[in-house]
């Protein structure tokens, strides 16, 4: 039962629905205003950003770059300066090697030496034993 609604409260009424659908209108396009103005800002905000993080890329890559670059430079003067001590190094075990082979030889020549003289005072030992003994009557 779809009553109709009587023309006084129509009156009545119909001004401030009115009034009212002005202000929602106006409410309306104020909140489409600040909305378009939010969007633009976080756009402006997105691409300073955007422009930040590729500046921030790209001095990083720079540095890392750099960085790199200098490590290699320390890593091959290392590896130099290893190379140069090894090589010494090599060369004095070298050395060390041929003397501690004189050293031996030198060693050899005496023990010889020793056993030579050894020999000879037990020849001469026995000799005298000889001697002492044709001499003795």
């Amino acid at each position: 039962m779809a009553e109709k609604v009587p023309g006084w409260i129509e009156r009545l009424l119909l001004p401030r629905l009115s009034s009212i659908e002005g202000e929602l209108k106006a409410f309306r396009g104020e909140v489409t205003g600040e909305l378009k103005a939010i969007n633009t800002r976080i756009d402006s905000l997105q691409k300073e950003l955007q422009s930040r993080t590729a500046s921030l890329e790209k001095e990083l890559q720079s540095r890392t770059a750099s960085l790199e670059k200098e490590m290699q430079s320390r890593i091959g003067g290392l590896e130099k300066e290893l190379q140069s001590r090894t090589a010494s190094l090599e060369k004095e075990i070298s050395s060390l090697k041929g003397e501690m082979n004189a050293r031996f030889d030198s060693l050899e020549t005496k023990v010889t030496l020793i056993e030579d003289v050894t020999r000879l005072k037990m020849e001469v030992k026995a000799l005298a034993e000889k001697l002492a003994t044709v001499a003795t009557p």
